[in-house]
């Protein structure tokens, strides 16, 4: 017969024998014992010990040597579902909903000329509610990595990887420039104001360096982050494809709105202005919903 004996508290009888099943011989000749109690049958700031019947010794261990730890924080699940989270919703805000608003507000405002939507002219409309979308899915992409990481810095001084490091500088500088975006728009000044040319390009330079910055950040994390991103090749190519199409589609706008252009065509270029945008757009869609496809299965191992 065993005993766990605890000093000032209580003993426990534990019957090791071959009758009771849970008595085995090792093949060193030892043999061991496998009893299922629970912790509180014992005081948990007393100590235990373990008294043999043939032994005239007692072993001594505390009560937490028999309970395991419980989890901390996130499991490993957890943090990983979230980090796909923080990867989709920052493809979904940078690459379908910020490019949608810059192509209507790029060549946009010719559609729909005739048509207000509450008061607004709808490629304004668009081209707020399109950014309004993005600014909330970057947002809240940035709440879904911190929740992952357990509120820890991973950017500059923080002894992580140089990517890593470098990805998460340029992330929060770019979501901070995606934020400040829609609170400049609240202090513009009307558009036949002497200084509205210093906004219009204050908006534009600070949009510009945001999605440079995101997007240097995105194909870092593509290139880089094999573990989530399983396909660089392929990722690396549809992350860049929206700025692309946006370039493309700017150039080709401007050139046939030239006054050259204009005194050789036969049609306005506004023709093709309405099929371009959303073509566009359905491809960033794709693009979107592609990525996010790959970035779930990430995660093999």
């Amino acid at each position: 017969m065993t005993q766990l004996i605890q000093k000032d508290g209580k003993s426990v009888e534990i019957g090791c024998s071959a009758e009771s099943g849970n008595s085995k011989n090792e093949g060193n000749g030892a043999k061991s014992c496998e009893v299922d109690l629970k912790a509180d049958q014992f005081e948990k700031n007393l100590p235990l010990s373990i008294h043999l019947s043939d032994s005239q010794s007692s072993d001594f261990f505390s009560l937490d040597s028999l309970v395991p730890p419980l989890q901390q924080g996130l499991t490993k699940d957890q943090r990983r579902s979230f980090s796909k989270a923080h990867a989709i919703l920052m493809i979904f805000g940078w690459l379908l909903f910020v490019p949608t608003g810059f192509l209507f507000a790029r060549i946009g405002k010719d559609l729909f000329k005739d048509e207000l939507w509450f008061g607004t002219a709808v490629w304004f409309q668009v081209h707020r509610a399109a950014n309004f979308m993005g600014v909330v899915c970057i947002c809240t992409s940035m709440l879904c990595i911190f929740i992952s990481q357990q509120w820890t810095w991973k950017g500059t001084g923080s002894k992580s990887k140089y990517w890593t490091e470098v990805h998460t500088d340029l992330g929060v500088i770019s979501s901070v420039l995606a934020v400040a975006q829609p609170i400049n728009s609240l202090f513009r000044c009307g558009p036949t104001h002497s200084r509205r040319i210093i906004f219009n390009w204050a908006h534009r330079i600070t949009g510009i360096v945001a999605y440079t910055l995101a997007l240097t950040a995105i194909i870092i994390a593509a290139v880089q982050f094999k573990r989530i991103w399983n396909e660089p090749l392929l990722e690396l190519v549809l992350v860049c494809l929206p700025i692309v199409i946006c370039l493309v589609v700017t150039i080709v706008f401007t050139l046939l709105e030239s006054d050259r252009f204009r005194d050789k065509a036969a049609f306005g270029p506004h023709i093709l202005k309405l099929p371009a945008v959303f073509w566009a757009v359905g491809v960033f869609f794709c693009i979107a919903v592609a990525l996010s496809l790959l970035v779930v299965n990430g995660y093999k191992n």
